[in-house]
């Protein structure tokens, strides 16, 4: 992902859909940063912050697909 990153020089932002995009992010980060830049907590509990990784901005979010809809009936009505 890294590399893929490197591809687009104007990137502003990226949205993290799922675990698995979230912890390549994490993977990334720890070899330059030492440490995860998403904290390991829910991601609706993110929702409202600001997360970067070096310039470009970072929104995790969860896949709306099987039992993931009932996490917040708000979305899934």
């Amino acid at each position: 992902m890294a590399e893929e990153i490197k591809l687009f020089p104007n990137l502003k932002s990226i949205m993290l859909m799922g675990d698995v995009a979230k912890k390549s992010v994490n993977i990334i980060s720890k070899k330059t940063n030492k440490k995860n830049i998403i904290p390991s907590i829910s991601t609706y509990k993110l929702r409202h912050g600001e997360i970067y990784y070096n310039e470009i901005r970072l929104f995790p979010a969860y896949i709306m697909t099987g039992k993931n809809i009932l996490i917040e009936n708000q979305k899934w009505k």
